[in-house]
């Protein structure tokens, strides 16, 4: 009887152990497909999850490899036991505190410091912090593992450390500098900054010994953290991205001051490359010398848009100066008997504005002045509507001054804005020639002066000159195509079809509105 308990007793140990190593077998190979996993590109954003089981997984399997090492060379073999107990320990030390640098690395450096801070984290405060992890794991071992006392290794630690700051200065005051630019902020990666020097560039990164730049040239700058930290630093990125620029324009004083502000801010305002918000803005800089100064004060989205956004702002200027027969003065001197001569600047005649409409383009200079003689010019104050989207209408608006924006409404009842129209330009042609609804809604921007062409004007003309609606029909039907993407060198045959189909839509309604033969 005893003899059959103790083969019992040995089967049962048998598959203990066996259990125990399958156990070990299937937490390892649960932990190889998590790895596998987590290097495939779409489980990456699970990272977190495979971090979380890991928590779970790995002091199990050390855990399980200590007792199923136990079960098989036994419990009685002390030495051993207490060796595996100190391998085990340690090993959970070791794997604790590389689980807890993958967790900030997991849930803070990548997401939550960006979050807080607006910037991702320095490779410095990341490396600071993973050395403190595990300087406190190593301590950990030697106190609670091996049970040795630190107290006399500090003390030499400490001896040892005085000497190499001594021969560390430099090092070590970086390495403080670097921290404290950390901790304090003044620039993040990514923000463009000037040193008090004139040094220039974009942060690239901030590590324990120095901030690296990337320069205009393309080029890296490496300033030592100490010199970073010692100098009056020009961060273009804060508070916000947004940068304000301004500069003077010089335009000769016989031109009213307050034509000139208008068309300067119009120009800033049709510039792609300037925000609307806030408003661009126009002052009076100085008057006391000749030629007068006005000082245009704008935004662009960054710092490094703002050069691109300068030609582009500069070229709408002169367009909008050049409109109005206006050009950037020079400073004028006058030498014995000669006199400077002074140009003639003059506000263009409605009839000159209706020239440079295109649907105007076949009238002569003689029914030009005809219908100049029946239109008017309206006055808008910055946020008034000059026309509302549905509304029936048989009228053409010309900007002569001001900007106007053309808005829409969209499936979901939100205004989007279309364009934005500024000297010279027009709106309301479809109204004009066939009496439809306002397509859109205009409204203006700034202070708005339009010239406003009446249905009543045109009809004598059309009436008169028979074949002016066909013209006005092809005129409209190529703007349209050449708005819907329809005409270029490749698809010019295949679209002319629904051009001449349009024109013959367009010509009928024009002579059903005007009561044409």
């Amino acid at each position: 009887m005893s003899e059959l308990l103790k083969l019992v007793g040995v089967e049962l140990q048998d598959i203990s152990v066996l259990l125990f190593f399958a156990t070990v077998i299937g937490f390892l190979l649960i932990i190889l497909a998590c790895r596998l996993v987590g290097r495939i590109v779409p489980f990456r954003q699970h990272r977190k999850i495979i971090w979380m089981l890991d928590i779970v997984l790995l002091p199990t399997l050390i855990l399980s490899i200590g007792l199923l090492l136990n079960k098989v060379i036994g419990f009685e073999a002390w030495a051993f036991s207490q060796d595996l107990r100190v391998l085990t320990t340690t090993l959970l030390w070791l794997v604790g505190a590389w689980l807890l640098t993958r967790g900030l690395e997991l849930f803070l450096w990548t997401t939550g410091f960006k979050k807080a801070t607006g910037s991702e984290a320095p490779r410095l405060l990341r490396g600071l912090v993973t050395i403190a992890i595990y300087i406190l794991a190593f301590y950990g071992i030697l106190t609670f593992v091996f049970e040795r006392p630190v107290t006399g290794l500090l003390v030499s630690t400490g001896i040892v450390a005085g000497v190499l700051g001594l021969a560390m200065q430099n090092v070590l005051s970086d390495l403080f500098a670097g921290l404290a630019i950390t901790i304090e902020n003044p620039y993040s990666l990514g923000d463009w900054i000037e040193l008090k020097d004139g040094t220039k560039g974009k942060v690239m990164d901030i590590s324990w010994r120095s901030t690296r730049l990337l320069s205009w040239n393309n080029s890296i700058y490496v300033v030592p953290n100490n010199v970073a930290a010692s100098s009056v630093i020009h961060n273009y990125d804060l508070p916000d991205k947004r940068y304000a620029y301004w500069f003077y324009v010089s335009i000769d004083s016989e031109i009213a001051l307050n034509m000139v502000r208008q068309l300067l801010l119009e120009a800033a305002l049709s510039c792609k490359s300037v925000l609307k918000n806030p408003l661009p803005i126009v002052r009076i800089g100085d008057v006391t010398s000749q030629p007068f100064k006005y000082m245009v004060y704008v935004y662009f989205v960054d710092y490094p848009s703002h050069w691109s956004g300068k030609s582009d702002l500069f070229s709408c200027i002169q367009s909008s100066l050049a409109r109005s027969g206006i050009s950037p003065s020079a400073i004028k001197y006058e030498i014995a008997t000669r006199e400077a001569t002074i140009a003639e600047v003059r506000e263009p005649t409605i009839g000159e504005y209706l020239h440079r409409v295109p649907i105007f383009q076949p009238l002569s200079e003689n029914e030009i002045e005809e219908l100049a003689s029946s239109c008017e010019i309206q006055s808008f104050d910055a946020g008034e509507k000059l026309i509302r989207e549905g509304d029936p209408d048989s009228s053409l608006f010309v900007i002569s001054s001001g900007v106007v924006s053309i808005v829409k409404k969209d499936g979901k009842g939100q205004h989007i804005e279309l364009s934005r129209l500024g000297n010279s330009e027009c709106f309301g042609e479809m109204s004009l020639l066939t009496g439809e609804p306002r397509s859109a809604t205009a409204k203006a921007i700034t202070n708005v002066e339009a010239i406003r062409v009446p249905k009543e004007g045109l009809a004598p003309l059309l009436k008169v000159k028979p074949d002016l609606s066909k013209e006005l029909a092809e005129i409209m039907a190529m703007r349209r195509a050449r708005t819907e993407g329809l005409i270029d060198s490749k698809s010019m045959k295949s679209t002319s079809r629904s051009i001449k189909a349009y024109a013959k839509e367009v010509l009928s309604k024009i002579r059903s509105f005007f009561s044409l033969d």
